[in-house]
């Protein structure tokens, strides 16, 4: 019996787990994350809601392969700037100082539609690093 019932708990948390998905969520190909990069902004309300604590972050993925960071909604100059590229399907930054301390400052992560306009970053082992929207350079 005592097995039947993990059997029925760990059923109970899968289901909740699939419910807890959106709609329509679909993970986004090499192309399509290109795509949605090059030329565009993508901003947040929390990067790695620990480090940021909901403080707004901009990410500048140039055209050109430039990569450019402003923190806590500052605008001009860049607070952090580096690269950017694709890889398999994932984005991949290099930056000079910024998320240093969390090793972090170079890192990639793969991008899932949620819809309505609103996108996911996910580290290799699924982990949440940020919800953004996009919009034009």
């Amino acid at each position: 019996m005592a097995n039947r019932g993990k059997a029925y708990s760990l059923g109970l948390v899968f289901t909740a787990w699939l419910i807890a998905l959106p709609v329509g969520a679909a993970d986004l190909d090499a192309n399509a994350v290109r795509a949605l990069a090059s030329g565009k902004t993508w901003s947040t309300n929390g990067f790695l809601e620990s480090y940021s604590r909901g403080q707004a972050v901009v990410f500048e993925w140039r055209a050109d392969g430039a990569a450019c960071v402003r923190l806590a909604g500052s605008t001009g100059k860049c607070d952090d700037s580096g690269t950017w590229k694709i890889v398999d399907q994932r984005i991949c930054y290099e930056l000079t100082w910024w998320l240093k301390q969390y090793d972090m400052s170079s890192e990639c992560f793969g991008i899932t539609d949620l819809g309505k306009g609103t996108y996911e970053a996910k580290l290799r082992n699924g982990s949440s690093i940020m919800k953004f929207t996009v919009a034009p350079l």
